[in-house]
């Protein structure tokens, strides 16, 4: 039997992943749900299946999805997650999984509860670039690293406040903050500095640009830049992920490319694999199984994030260093 899916949220990302799960002969895509009925039409034109929906609990009651995508703005997370785990529905949650800390534990500790097969859409988990750094790291000793997820401000009507958005930090670079926990394991404390002045438009209250330093438990410490200020046309700016070991250098560049630099070699790799088609498979196997062990980002590791980069806007706010538990 096909497993039953259905979205709630048809935005970009939503397209990303129905452009994959369409290709799944295990898959049947059943329902989909947004606020905005034409966008919902146009999802199941492309999917060629399914029924479009402006009301979730109806699409639940009609379309009986086994699995629920939730891709919907920042700040729209909750009541949807918490109607679904109340049905038994499988999880698939868009980054950031909510702006409150507490709502998110919630729904992880429920969702925990009924046994439910959870992952948060850090794609970058299943990139081949990283797992090639993670490679070229071994037995070597890490210092400094520095990131950067810096460009202009995204054109969604919900990005320029704090209150639907969470920031950039937050809706933007947890991707990169998400892989410095991925390599280099849990944070002990960050402080973060941000400013604001060069973004002039009504409503916005976001910061610019700001600067997070992450001492990490196991000592390294790791510098990010986080900016949304940048003009269009700007000479594209660095960013991704540099390593920095006693005997060599790894830079990955975001989405494109790994580097790895010593005295000796220089060696240039560009991904060779579909990252966004392996996280969409590994789900669902994950969910036809009951073996979840191959999701590289559950619920429960996913909030361990959330609560760094939430961290980050307690520090520019009280320009104070914030711990950080396991």
């Amino acid at each position: 039997m096909k497993t039953r899916v259905a979205f709630v949220g048809t935005g970009g990302r939503s397209g990303v992943h129905i452009e994959r799960l369409v290709n799944f002969e295990d898959v049947e895509l059943v329902g989909f749900m947004d606020v905005i009925p034409e966008r919902a039409q146009g999802r199941c034109a492309q999917a060629g299946q399914g029924k479009a929906y402006d009301d979730y609990k109806t699409m639940l009651d009609d379309a009986a999805p086994e699995v629920l995508y939730v891709c919907v703005p920042p700040g729209e997370h909750g009541a949807i997650e918490r109607e679904a785990i109340a049905r038994g529905i499988h999880l698939f949650v868009e980054k950031p999984m909510a702006l409150d800390l507490k709502e998110a534990e919630e729904i992880g500790a429920l969702a925990a509860a009924k046994n439910l097969v959870t992952c948060v859409g850090f794609q970058d988990r299943y990139l081949d670039l990283v797992e090639l750094c993670r490679t070229w790291m071994q037995g070597r000793e890490v210092g400094l690293v520095d990131g950067a997820w810096v460009g202009g401000l995204p054109g969604v009507p919900w990005y320029p406040k704090y209150s639907t958005c969470g920031g950039q930090i937050v809706e933007q670079n947890i991707h990169i903050f998400d892989m410095v926990r991925n390599l280099f394991g849990e944070p002990a404390k960050v402080y973060c500095a941000g400013g604001r002045g060069i973004i002039q438009q009504e409503g916005y209250d976001l910061h610019d640009y700001s600067s997070a330093v992450i001492t990490m438990q196991s000592g390294v410490v790791v510098t990010l830049h986080t900016g949304c200020y940048r003009a269009d046309g700007a000479p594209n700016f660095p960013n991704g992920l540099s390593i920095h070991c006693t005997d060599c250098t790894i830079r990955y560049s975001l989405r494109n490319q790994a580097v790895f630099e010593s005295k000796d070699e220089k060696i240039l790799q560009r991904w060779k694999h579909d990252w966004q088609t392996v996280m969409n498979r590994t789900f669902i196997d994950a969910v036809r199984t009951g073996d979840t062990s191959a999701i590289r980002s559950p619920y429960a590791d996913a909030l361990k994030s959330l609560r760094l980069c939430l961290a980050c806007n307690e520090s520019m706010e009280t320009g104070n260093v914030v711990l950080i538990g396991d």
